[in-house]
Parts: structure tokens; sequence; C-alpha cells
């Protein structure tokens, strides 16, 4: 070990691991040579050995009317890592009989929505994975296809997509946007969907949006390209709200 530093990820203090080293490079000192030694100033000194004392690592000794310190044995540090992991093994018990008791607190009505940021075209995928574990087998969607396919090819979302949510016989409703004009069928059964064209010129969808459980999940598909997804019962009703009332007037 070239210096102090290694002490500090045995959890000693940064003066705690300088004064240790320095006692143990020197051997018996008195407070003052030790505080000069190891760069600490004197009164802080003394409480750093106080506490090196207490934690088995150093112990004084008189000699005449001086007091002089020494580091013990390294072997002691074992004995330190060994009463650091029967410390975290205790705070895991007392957390585990707590979590209950954390989880109801966490439930309670008017908590925070749980919110995850997804970058990049892998991160759209990896929310299209959870989207696919869907419990109520039906999804609501705004979908910009123009922004979409630029992204993503047709046969691509076609393949990693809607052929796998078919699959799951999961069932799709989609408000969409494409300057095709409205080319999807309004009632596909094969492809277990139902879809209503919105004129892109009129509402235009500049993001994607999916309505599924209790989340909703957002997409930009150019720039900065992202994905959120936003874990509320609330938030995730009111938009499954907007989405039927937007759906109905058409």
């Amino acid at each position: 070990m070239s210096n102090y530093q290694e002490l500090k990820k045995l959890g000693l203090s940064d003066k705690e691991a300088k004064i240790y080293y320095t006692s143990l490079s020197r051997g018996p000192e008195t407070a003052p040579n030790l505080a000069k030694l190891a760069e600490v100033v004197r009164p802080t000194t003394y409480v750093v050995i106080e506490g090196l004392i207490k934690k088995g690592l150093m112990s004084s000794t008189e000699r005449g009317k001086k007091t002089y310190y020494v580091a013990e044995s390294p072997e002691y540090l074992l004995s330190l890592l060994r009463i650091q992991k029967n410390d975290i093994e205790q705070k895991e018990k007392d957390l585990e009989k707590i979590i209950p008791e954390l989880k109801t607190i966490a439930n309670i009505s008017g908590e925070k929505p749980n919110v995850r940021v997804f970058e990049g075209k892998e991160g759209l995928k990896a929310i299209r994975e959870q989207l696919l574990k869907i419990k109520s087998k039906m999804i609501y969607s705004f979908a910009p296809l123009d922004k979409l396919y630029s992204l993503f090819t047709e046969a691509e979302h076609s393949e990693a997509m809607t052929k796998r949510r078919v699959g799951k016989k999961i069932k799709s409703k989609i408000l969409y946007t494409t300057k095709k004009g409205p080319y999807l069928k309004p009632y596909d059964e094969m492809n277990l969907r139902e879809a209503k064209y919105i004129p892109e010129k009129q509402f235009p969808f500049n993001s994607g949006i999916d309505i599924y459980d209790n989340i909703v999940s957002i997409y930009t598909f150019k720039g900065k390209i992202m994905g959120v997804i936003i874990e509320n019962d609330d938030i995730a009703q009111t938009m499954k709200s907007i989405f039927e009332l937007i759906w109905e007037s058409r």
C-alpha cells in the first residue's frame, strides 16, 4: 500500500486514515508529532486519536511525563470490517421489518408519480418491451406515424411491435397522423386494431403517447430521441379519458 488512501476504503475517515497510517509507519509518537507528520491540526488530532482508540486501532502509553500513541496491528482492521459487516446485517434486518409500512406510505393517495427516462433508439426499444408486458390487454395510442417510421421503418415496427402484440392478444386503439391521409382500416381484425385518422395540418402530433395499465409513455422521434414512462393511476386514467373524448368526437 503506497499511501493512506487505501485505508479510507475500509471505512476510516480521511483524518483517521492519515493518523493511523502515520502512526503505523512511525511507531510510538506524541500527539503533537503525529499531528505534524500527518498534516492534521493538533486539536483535531486528539479527537481522531480518541476515536481510533475506541475502535481498537490505537493505544497509548506513558513515558515519563509524555503520552505516546501507537497504531495497533493491521490485523485489527479485520475486526473493524467484521463490526461493520454485523452492523450492515442488523440494519438490513431492521429495514426488512419496516418495508411493508414504507410501501403502505408510498401507496397512499396523492403519491408522487414514478417517472423514468430512456434515451436514444435503444431506450425506446426498452419501453416497447415493457409495453408488451401489459396486464389490461388494451393500448391507447397517439401515433405520429411519419415520425415513428422515420426512426423505425414500417416493416421494423410491424415485426418488433405489431406482430408480437397480436401474438399476446393485446388490442390497440390509435389516433394517428400521417401525410398519407386516412389509410389504415378503421377496424383491422387481424391486427386487433381500431384506428382513427387525425388531420396533421389541423392537429399535429409531435410526440407519440401510449396509455396502458397505470402507465403513460411519451416518445420523441427526432432531435434528442427519448422516452418517458410515467407510472401513476390518476395520470393514466386522465390521459385515457382525454383519448376517449377525442375518439368519440371523430
